[in-house]
């Protein structure tokens, strides 16, 4: 069976933000890096990596495990700066493009909602900062479901506040957890590749390494 094809009139468009509409990936990984060094472990790029677009409650201790330490997601944070001033303060930036793809698919008639593992109020203070916050009818945050990608809920979430159907949406993620999440909410979901933290997302229906060479 074939991957399916993208929908030909696309009705909510669903953006992942951290990485993917704004380059904050960097930021978080800095802070992450910090936190690593009080436990005295360098983890690997691919194992800094693992974390993006996750919640961190499984991925944090798979890394610690990874290097012979029994360490929960809560200790890790604990240890690690808050996240609120990767949105708040520090120089993000939009991904070249998006703002100009975002324009076309709301004049086509789609809806823009972003999808997020990230608190609601910090990726509204960091869309209204990397100026894409007219473009965004819907937020869902982290704390607007019960479970985080790659659990589907947020982008079945998403689709019901919407009432559109699965095969009339598309999401566009850049990390395996988010693919895995809307791929599993049924929707037709392109891979990133050009993060500042890339991966390779072969599990996406369609792979782009920039919003620029997208066309609708």
């Amino acid at each position: 069976m074939g991957k399916p094809h993208r929908p030909e009139c696309v009705k909510a468009a669903l953006f992942d933000f951290d990485g993917t509409l704004a380059d904050t990936e960097r930021f978080g990984i800095e802070l992450d890096e910090k936190a690593y060094a009080s436990y005295g472990i360098e983890p690997t790029e691919a194992e800094k990596a693992s974390l993006s677009g996750t919640d961190g409650l499984e991925s944090i201790p798979v890394l610690f495990r990874a290097h012979g330490m029994d360490v929960s997601a809560a200790e890790f944070f604990a240890r690690r700066g808050p996240s609120d001033i990767i949105y708040q303060e520090l120089p993000i930036k939009a991904s070249p493009g998006a703002r100009l793809l975002m324009q076309r698919l709301h004049a086509a008639g789609a809806r823009i909602a972003v999808v997020s593992t990230t608190r609601h109020a910090l990726v509204e203070a960091g869309l209204a900062r990397v100026g894409l916050a007219d473009l965004v009818e819907l937020v869902i945050g982290g704390d607007d479901v019960g479970r985080h990608k790659p659990h589907p809920e947020p982008y079945t979430h998403a689709l019901e506040a919407f009432d559109v159907a699965p095969a009339e949406a598309v999401a566009f993620e850049d990390s395996p957890s988010g693919v895995a999440s809307a791929q599993a909410a049924g929707v037709y979901t392109l891979g990133f590749t050009g993060s500042c933290v890339p991966q390779e997302l072969p599990a996406a229906d369609e792979r782009f390494s920039s919003f620029q060479e997208l066309r609708w």
